[in-house]
């Protein structure tokens, strides 16, 4: 004889089990990511910070771009991001302390105010490559951001 609860026990299994490889899936492809910061004392303005995640759009204007309060972070050196999903990521940060919204350089192509870059520095003839400056995740949990003036 035909049973309704027979029914939904057999239709809610199947349910309840792609409810929890969605739960499994996104677990593990969101990982939380620390950035701690460290800036210069005399800093003043807004903390720019453009995550990208790949190489073509590198130092381009294609980054995901954050905008920080300098005296927020002076408190809590610490930018927490709950949900990074897996792949190869660099950081680049600056302080626009003119409050003009860009990156302002000399001639030379020289950054006027401070700069960061993750897991590299600027170097003598230029900013890091992405490759230098990236990193994985899951493989990677905190990241150290100093930012300077050059």
């Amino acid at each position: 004889m035909w049973s309704p609860g027979l029914i939904s026990i057999e239709i809610g299994r199947p349910v309840k089990f792609i409810i929890l490889c969605l739960a499994a899936v996104l677990a593990v492809t969101n990982h939380p990511l620390e950035i701690k910061v460290t800036l210069p004392e005399d800093a003043t303005g807004k903390l720019y910070l453009v995550v990208y995640n790949n190489k073509a759009d590198f130092l381009g204007e294609k980054g995901e771009l954050t905008v920080y309060e300098l005296a927020e972070l002076r408190d809590h050196p610490t930018i927490k991001i709950d949900k990074v999903k897996e792949g190869t990521y660099a950081f680049v940060a600056f302080i626009d302390e003119n409050n003009n919204g860009v990156m302002d350089k000399n001639r030379l192509g020289i950054p006027k105010e401070p700069i960061g870059f993750s897991v590299s520095k600027m170097g003598l003839f230029g900013p890091p490559s992405f490759k230098k400056a990236s990193y994985q995740i899951p493989g990677t949990k905190s990241v150290e951001l100093v930012i300077e003036r050059f």
